[in-house]
């Protein structure tokens, strides 16, 4: 493996450092974010102020660098204005990968979301063509975040379509951090919760881009990065069409019948082309969350 030279705009965001952590242990990494880390940095990391709506601070954030994992931008979570994320979230990541292409980088790894496909929002008339949910699946988002997504994934393939860039999608399922952990459970187990109980640590999710940064030979792909199990304790195909109302007629029993509790989410082809695999178990994580708050 060729150590890289690399710069993580929005490395000091929740995500971000944990992924710059990831990264630095095999290479060279910039933090370009327009606030520097809460938290002291892994040794050697170097921060620089950037502006993802600033493409000069951008190229000058960029310079000498191998590749970008573009993590900035504003997240579903905080319930920004619909014109704020199509703007920042669009504009921003055609900014890097102009930037990018015009620095002469060889790749650059966005960071998209599950919310591409719209399935999350459980919205009448739009459930899943097919389980387990593939990168195939049809994506529909309404929802102004996941358009945003949808809009940057098809900026980067235009990008890699010239053949002067290497462009990467990572789509993270909902991702859980170890203090936010106790949050997703009051979320998961609130009754009446109507929703498909997908997660990803935010461990598994920082290898995930690694990987992405260290693959070689893919032009332009997607890859959703979640765990290998729901997030419910029974199985799958028991709350699945409590959740829709029917399942699909496009059925993978044997997917289910290896792992009753899988994830309606595939990460088959993130294993096949990134060689990346969940390491998370979600019954030991909710057992050990529980052991936690006995003995707090």
């Amino acid at each position: 493996m060729t150590r890289k030279r690399i710069v993580v705009t929005g490395g000091s965001g929740r995500v971000g450092r944990y992924v710059v952590a990831c990264l630095a242990a095999d290479h060279e990494v910039i933090n370009a974010d327009l606030t520097p880390p809460k938290d002291p940095a892994p040794a050697g990391v170097q921060y620089v102020q950037a502006d993802v709506m600033n493409l000069a601070s951008l190229r000058a954030a960029i310079e000498g660098a191998d590749a970008v994992v573009h993590l900035a931008g504003l997240d579903y979570d905080w319930g920004c204005a619909s014109e704020d994320y199509i703007r920042v979230n669009a504009l921003g990541s055609w900014h890097v990968l102009q930037a990018a292409e015009d620095a002469g980088l060889t790749k650059v790894v966005l960071c998209s979301s599950i919310s591409i496909c719209g399935l999350q929002e459980m919205r009448p008339g739009w459930q899943a063509q097919a389980l387990p949910i593939t990168e195939r699946h049809e994506n529909r988002p309404v929802y102004p975040y996941g358009v945003s997504k949808q809009v940057a994934e098809a900026m980067g393939e235009s990008f890699a379509r010239k053949g002067k860039l290497e462009v990467i999608c990572i789509r993270p399922l909902a991702v859980i951090l170890p203090e936010t952990l106790g949050d997703y459970l009051e979320f998961v187990d609130a009754p009446d919760r109507n929703w498909l109980f997908y997660y990803v640590t935010v461990g598994d999710l920082a290898r995930a881009f690694k990987a992405a940064v260290e693959v070689t030979g893919i032009a332009f792909d997607s890859f959703y990065i979640g765990a290998d199990d729901s997030s419910r304790p029974e199985p799958t195909l028991d709350w699945y069409p409590q959740m829709t109302g029917a399942l699909p007629a496009q059925l993978d029993e044997a997917y289910f019948a290896r792992n009753p509790r899988a994830s309606v989410l595939s990460n088959a082809h993130a294993l096949a082309r990134l060689g990346w695999a969940p390491e998370s178990d979600f019954n030991v994580m909710r057992a050990a969350h529980k052991a936690r708050l006995a003995n707090a």
